[in-house]
């Protein structure tokens, strides 16, 4: 027993080896594009902002809801890394009862990691919470040690979660544990860490009896298996910034609601590649990406109290959108049915820049409505300016960095 028990523990640790290897050489690639010096620009500009609206900010400011945004997906967002395999289920199954060893190691790592994120958090809102209690403020680590154990509970149900057999009972799972932890974080903040350290016990009773009732496998593989892939995808997916990583798979999407644009595609042989690549980016994870950044782009200019931060947040949002839609170009480097028929290559370049100008113009409008209703008629000139940008950069960098690797690849 002791000697599988070593075994399991050992391959947790090869492939934790494995995964670390091969993320930190991925990493590199990053660091050679600046990316982390342009984190360090950010978090700087953010923190000296930071600092300028807390010396404006009244202390009756209600600061609550900025922390409920930020502290509890940050607690019930509890993914484990397993590091599972497809072929897990196959060849682990017959020694799932040993297993401990094994996925201990996940969870610890999971633990360490996601903890450093809510400590992270905490200390980003803690000059908010002094800025706007004062003296009544309660004390800093009792704060952060209730955080901390609200952050264990949920990664244990969350663990539990994963071996339920019916989907509906995680949902009304993770449901349950999303309103809690608000709950919590309510009270511990409204009134004390002891009365918010009661109410969790509560709540996690109530979990616990109800979770009883609930079948549930040994292990749930097929789950852990799923929820590993969309970690790696993730993964991958940040490294594709940077550099072309072959293991990246791509998910695809219906989406008949945005997927009906193509229809206005002319039908012919100059059209081909401009549907192909709008498909592409309409179907994929490219086009949910520049939603979310729009999205949270338009809800921080429309929170800003600072007109130079909103006209950050404008740019820095449609920068960061090109970026991310740059690796459309690789979505088809190795599909050899467009090698099947003789379409033009040099249409492969204006049809990208085109897709990729009419996402950014869109990003541009919805940015547009917060800074427009919150400024003075001179910011009618940012979105012009925006226009001019995105143009420039998708018209002629963009489009000139496509021509000359479509010419590379020829």
């Amino acid at each position: 027993m002791k000697a599988m028990d070593m075994d399991t523990r050992a391959l947790w640790q090869k492939r934790f080896e494995h995964y670390m290897k091969e993320s930190m050489g991925y990493l590199q690639y990053a660091a050679r594009s600046n990316f982390f010096g342009f984190l360090l620009f950010l978090v700087i500009l953010s923190s000296y902002y930071y600092a300028k609206i807390l010396q404006r900010l009244p202390t009756d400011y209600p600061y609550l809801w900025i922390v409920l945004l930020l502290l509890v997906p940050l607690l019930s967002s509890s993914p484990i890394r397993t590091l599972a395999r497809s072929a897990d289920r196959m060849f682990l199954l017959r020694i799932e009862h040993q297993m401990g060893p094994y996925f201990r190691g996940g969870f610890k790592y999971s633990l360490v990691l996601q903890a450093f994120w809510t400590f992270l958090g905490w200390v980003v809102l803690w000059p908010l919470y002094h800025h706007c209690l004062g003296h009544d403020e309660q004390h800093f680590l009792w704060m952060l040690a209730l955080l901390l154990l609200m952050k264990v509970a949920n990664l244990l149900a969350s663990w539990q979660e994963s071996r339920f057999t019916h989907e509906r009972a995680r949902k009304a799972s993770i449901s349950f544990r999303w309103i809690a932890t608000a709950a919590v974080i309510s009270l511990q903040f409204l009134t004390s860490v002891l009365w918010a350290s009661g109410a969790a016990l509560v709540l996690t009773l109530a979990w616990l009896t109800a979770a009883h009732y609930v079948s549930k496998y040994y292990i749930g593989w097929d789950y852990l298996i799923a929820k590993e892939r969309q970690h790696q995808a993730r993964l991958y997916g940040f490294f594709n910034w940077f550099v072309d990583v072959p293991q990246l798979g791509t998910r695809i999407a219906r989406r008949s609601w945005i997927s009906g644009v193509t229809r206005f595609i002319p039908f012919k042989q100059d059209g081909t590649y401009l549907y192909i690549y709008m498909k592409t980016f309409l179907r994929t994870e490219l086009f949910a990406i520049v939603m979310r950044i729009s999205l949270l782009g338009t809800l921080a200019i429309a929170v800003s109290s600072s007109s130079t931060a909103r006209l950050l947040i404008f740019f820095i949002a449609l920068i960061i959108s090109m970026v991310q839609l740059t690796p459309l170009e690789r979505s088809h480097r190795y599909t050899f049915w467009l090698e099947m028929y003789p379409l033009n290559r040099q249409l492969k370049a204006g049809s990208l820049a085109f897709i990729i100008w009419s996402a950014l113009l869109l990003e541009l409008c919805m940015l547009s409505v917060p800074l427009l209703i919150r400024s003075s008629p001179i910011y009618l000139l940012v979105p012009l300016i925006g226009f001019l940008f995105i143009s420039l950069g998708c018209g002629v960098l963009l489009r000139r960095k496509f021509a000359k690797n479509a010419l590379l690849e020829t």
